[in-house]
């Protein structure tokens, strides 16, 4: 992200903040920041926390991170709309973390501001509503055949066709599971590509979205 640095300096300096300052109302260290204004860090890390020492929704902060229109940060559109509908030349999108996802047991599904994940907009480009989709953390070993790991980022495509074989975030009763899903004899038949876990036969299952894409923790897009 071009000077999105430079974006957080201009930000600071509008308050008369000290880098001190920001550290105090972010817990970003100071020598972070400096680091993050003068360009070493290239990464658009900390946005979260950014955010909230700026008061200002993280959405409306990483459009004006991305384009460098100070005007988004006053205006009054739907968020997500602020987020998909930027310039076209942005080769990146945040996607936000809405909380883990259990590729192992069954568990609930908790709903949790994990922050973003950057995701180029090549790898998700066959969605059909790119307003709708979110990320979720994974949560167990059950993918690791399809080289997903636990606590790697999956980006969930919550209109998606149904296609024999895919990875799936599946809702059973009240709880949730990544898995494969394939159709058998009326059955929804769940399977894992490790070889521990048991393939699941049920007579129906709700299909939240599709796994598109997936990224291990600590990388940008």
């Amino acid at each position: 992200m071009e000077n999105w640095g430079l974006r957080i300096k201009y930000l600071r300096e509008q308050r008369h903040w000290k880098q001190d300052d920001l550290t105090d109302k972010s817990s970003v260290p100071r020598e972070t920041i400096a680091q993050i204004e003068t360009g070493r860090i290239k990464k658009p890390e900390y946005v979260a926390e950014f955010a909230r020492a700026f008061d200002v929704p993280q959405p409306r902060l990483v459009a004006y991170l991305y384009s460098g229109d100070i005007t988004v940060l006053e205006q009054i559109n739907d968020d997500n709309e602020i987020i998909f509908k930027l310039d076209q030349r942005i080769k990146v999108l945040p996607i936000p973390i809405r909380g883990y996802i259990n590729a192992g047991t069954l568990t609930t599904l908790e709903a949790i501001d994990l922050g973003v994940a950057w995701v180029e907009k090549d790898k998700i480009s066959g969605v059909k509503k790119m307003d709708a989709v979110f990320a979720l953390k994974i949560s167990g070993d059950s993918l690791i055949g399809d080289k997903i790991n636990n606590e790697d980022i999956v980006v969930i495509d919550p209109n998606p066709d149904l296609i024999e074989g895919r990875i799936y975030a599946v809702k059973l009763q009240n709880e949730f599971v990544a898995r494969h899903v394939h159709r058998e004899d009326g059955y929804v038949i769940l399977t894992s590509s490790n070889g521990k876990y048991e393939r699941m036969k049920v007579e129906e299952a709700e299909i939240i979205g599709r796994i598109i894409w997936s990224q291990p923790p600590g990388q940008s897009h």
